[in-house]
């Protein structure tokens, strides 16, 4: 994919890949934590029901958000970046970031509707549970594509991934009933 960067952006991008952040994206790996700790917590959830709790108090963070709550020694470099970042860039990343918060929330909703405590995960939603991160692991490795500029044109989510993700909350209901 070939960038036509504005002033600005060429002004700024000497700077990027020494804090970080990819100078041709102007965006850096670093917000990837903020999912990859949701994904590994409820990665255990089937096993470890009592993580349920844990992973109930996550919320979605802005890219702008993170960096600023983060300890990131760039973090004003990394948010003025996000800023200046190509359009179709930020907007590929926005599509996965949102995707990922409602397919994450769904799947927190779902679990909360249970009082794991006393009976746990039936099996079937143990395997709900697990699909789900098999699809927030497949979007977070589209969103390092993304950050990384290894796509061509517009990322496409897979039809079966946004009906799934849209289903999350009612499939969920049904395994726990």
């Amino acid at each position: 994919m070939q960038i036509e960067y504005t002033a600005e952006q060429a002004d700024i991008q000497p700077r990027l890949a020494s804090a970080n952040i990819n100078p041709e994206t102007f965006l850096a790996t670093d917000y990837l934590n903020h999912f990859n700790e949701i994904a590994m917590l409820l990665e255990m959830v089937p096993d470890m029901p009592e993580l349920a709790e844990d992973a109930a108090d996550w919320a979605p963070k802005s890219y702008t958000q993170h960096f600023l709550d983060s300890g990131f020694q760039a973090k004003e470099l990394a948010v003025r970046a996000y800023e200046l970042a190509p359009d179709l860039i930020r907007t590929q990343f926005e599509l996965i970031c949102t995707e990922l918060d409602r397919l994450i929330l769904g799947t927190l909703a779902g679990m909360a509707a249970v009082n794991v405590a006393e009976r746990g995960f039936t099996p079937q939603a143990q395997e709900l549970i697990r699909m789900r991160v098999e699809a927030i692991q497949g979007l977070l490795m589209k969103l390092n594509q993304v950050i990384h500029g290894k796509f061509e044109g517009n990322i496409e989510l897979p039809e079966e991934l946004v009906e799934d993700s849209a289903q999350t909350q009612e499939d969920i209901d049904k395994l726990f009933d």
